[in-house]
């Protein structure tokens, strides 16, 4: 079973699966039925296998009305991202979103969307693209644990200066209907960035 790392925090559990199967490796009965492109089912059901490796029953999966998925009737918290080689999945008893980025230049075509003026004055031309992405991974995967629409990566989420390392933390700051500061821990392997992010209740609860 490509299980490539599950790593344990105080309050979650997450598991980096490396996508080695094909499409019929799978259950293709969880596929939804709008959905065609082959190498993108084959992610998105590598997705809910990071889930089963976490003892996580993925039948039970519902999804909300903003579309964020929730475990039906279980109390857990789960947030799902899969990209290129690679799925992630985060359960919790809290609420959590995670995201996996592969890093490539493209992300410069839309930094100016995202990266608050603040945020430039800590991105060095070393690190660039690297930090971008941790940015951009924070962004989505807070956006996840919000779990609602309308919300601006700019000027909604704003990150601190931080030290970039192959794994570490940073803080982020959501201004929306009420500021709150989270904690983002992340890894980058294998050119990726996998970003994760723990809370004790939803955002704007």
């Amino acid at each position: 079973m490509p299980v490539l790392k599950k790593i344990q925090t105080e309050k979650s559990q997450i598991c980096l699966w490396k996508i080695t199967e094909s499409l019929e490796a799978f259950d293709l009965d969880l596929i939804p039925s709008e959905s065609s492109s082959s190498a993108r089912n084959t992610q998105w059901l590598a997705g809910r296998a990071a889930l089963d490796a976490l003892d996580i029953d993925v039948a039970k999966i519902v999804k909300d009305d903003f579309g964020k998925p929730n475990i039906q009737g279980k109390g857990k918290e789960i947030s799902l991202s899969h990209c290129n080689q690679y799925a992630a999945a985060i359960a919790s008893k809290v609420q959590v979103g995670i995201d996996i980025e592969q890093i490539t230049p493209r992300i410069e075509r839309i930094a100016k969307r995202f990266v608050h003026d603040d945020e430039w004055r800590f991105i060095n031309d070393t690190d660039r693209l690297t930090v971008l992405y941790l940015l951009w991974s924070a962004k989505e995967a807070l956006y996840k644990l919000y779990g609602k629409k309308a919300v601006d990566f700019k000027n909604h989420m704003i990150a601190s200066p931080f030290k970039l390392q192959k794994h570490g933390w940073f803080h982020l700051t959501f201004k929306k209907e009420k500021e709150q500061t989270f904690v983002m821990q992340y890894e980058v392997y294998d050119n990726h960035t996998l970003v994760w992010v723990e809370g004790e209740e939803s955002l704007g609860s």
